[in-house]
């Protein structure tokens, strides 16, 4: 099950970020200027989310026995 929302979350964030460069390409044509992006960058926090997933699964396989 792990595995499934692993591939939702990334599906997700393409989504997300293909529409996020899309408006901004709107904004973009509409005379609107762009400033650069401040703080943490999207693929950033995908795989910090990533890791706390794995991370929280490889916890409870070790406290479980590893029998799982």
């Amino acid at each position: 099950m792990l595995k499934y929302l692993t591939l939702l979350a990334i599906i997700y964030f393409f989504f997300w970020l293909i529409k996020h460069k899309v408006r901004q390409r709107k904004l973009e044509a509409q005379g609107y200027k762009i400033e650069a992006q401040q703080g943490l960058r999207p693929v950033t926090i995908l795989s910090i989310v990533l890791l706390v997933i794995y991370g929280g699964y490889l916890l409870y396989y070790v406290l479980r026995g590893g029998d799982v």
